[in-house]
């Protein structure tokens, strides 16, 4: 099975369960420029969106042999989306967290099988009601990321940590991301509409407004 050719882990992530809700992160994520694998069980839900994803496979997740073949230990990020078998979202994000995943998100249904998930290892559970896929995709895609406010589902106004690979530059250096930086919070003081010469300090918080996929690139840069 062809795997992943890995070259930023950050901008990797795998899927397990490719449902309703599963599918559209996977396509969202892949569309703000990031890496996809995307797993279940299910051929015929495998294929229609491998097409529109950097890779599928059809495998039991269950099997821990069968992650290994597909390289899932590489995955910095794995969200756990099989909300149709509770025994099955359970078993996965416990397995995934003994074969050493920094940070498992798992979709639960229910307010008690979050417990249950948090319990057995999930780092986070959200509920498809509270947080949709789409905007599960922004915060996934924008490391760092404080505060946002969707403007649409293209553009939004974020508060982002200073990504590394802007300390020390100016902010004139950073327009052919074509994001706008509206403010920055630095020892205190905020200086709103800052003037393109001001250099980024390591300690800067900004305030970016733009196009959703260019505010993850910009706050990916390392």
């Amino acid at each position: 099975m062809p795997l992943l050719k890995r070259k930023s882990p950050e901008k990797e992530f795998a899927i397990i369960g490719l449902g309703r809700f599963g599918s559209r992160l996977a396509r969202r994520l892949e569309a703000l420029g990031h890496r996809i694998l995307g797993i279940d069980n299910d051929q015929r839900v495998v294929k229609d969106v491998a097409d529109e994803i950097t890779e599928a496979a059809v495998l039991d997740a269950m099997d821990e042999d069968a992650l290994k073949q597909v390289d899932i230990t590489s995955f910095q990020t794995v969200i756990v989306s099989i909300l149709g078998n509770f025994e099955a979202n359970a078993l996965v994000t416990s397995s995934l967290k003994k074969l050493g995943i920094a940070h498992v998100i798992a979709v639960s249904n229910s307010d008690r099988h979050r417990e249950i998930l948090l319990r057995v290892g999930a780092d986070r559970v959200i509920l498809p009601d509270e947080e949709s896929s789409y905007q599960l995709a922004d915060e996934l895609s924008t490391p760092g990321m404080l505060e946002a406010l969707h403007l649409s589902q293209d553009y939004s106004l974020i508060e982002v940590k200073i990504p590394h690979g802007l300390i020390g530059k100016c902010i004139d250096e950073t327009d052919g991301y074509e994001v706008i930086v509206l403010l920055i919070l630095r020892g205190g003081e905020l200086m709103v509409n800052p003037e393109p010469s001001t250099r980024f300090l390591a300690d800067d918080i900004l305030v970016l407004i733009g196009e959703k996929r260019r505010v993850a690139e910009f706050s990916n840069l390392q």
